[in-house]
């Protein structure tokens, strides 16, 4: 029987990350953590532990997410404490929840100064496309049209990658 958390204990105190630790997470069921993420995640938040948050997401996205993870993720886009704004987009491209496409039209227009090749733009484009609406498909539109050379291409390409898809 799997100790939700034991491992999750044992994923945070963690000191080899080449020890496939990942090997013993139970796979082939989706959402089967879903009450104990979202706990940990209200806690993470709470507490403002950035280590926590990081160790949380990366069970969400191994256990799956669904829409009642949205709001809370659509938050933290907002914060500053946590540096877990890549692994959150990419929970919210699993999720494909319509609610998401204005935020991460921002995010994508944000640009952090650290971020030279646009990997949070690239991330949020890659969501606005898994989310396929046409409020999401409007907004790629938009990037596409924006003064950022990397921003505009890779728009340009998700915009593609969804007319073939419809």
């Amino acid at each position: 029987m799997f100790d939700f958390w034991k491992f999750y204990k044992g994923l945070l105190n963690r000191t080899d990350y080449f020890d496939n630790y990942w090997e013993q997470f139970p796979d082939g069921q989706h959402l089967q953590f879903k009450k104990e993420t979202l706990s940990l995640l209200k806690d993470n938040i709470a507490n403002k532990d950035d280590k926590g948050l990081a160790n949380t997401l990366a069970v969400m996205y191994n256990d799956g997410a669904d829409n009642d993870y949205t709001d809370i993720l659509l938050q933290l886009l907002d914060e500053k404490w946590h540096t877990s704004e890549e692994d959150i987009i990419s929970v919210l491209e699993l999720i494909k929840d319509p609610k998401s496409v204005d935020k991460l039209y921002e995010v994508a227009l944000d640009v952090p100064d650290y971020d030279d090749m646009r990997a949070i733009a690239k991330k949020c484009m890659w969501a606005l496309s898994a989310i396929n609406t046409s409020e999401a498909i409007q907004k790629l539109k938009l990037l596409e049209k924006v003064d950022d050379p990397i921003i505009k291409e890779n728009a340009a390409f998700e915009l593609e990658q969804v007319l073939k898809k419809n």
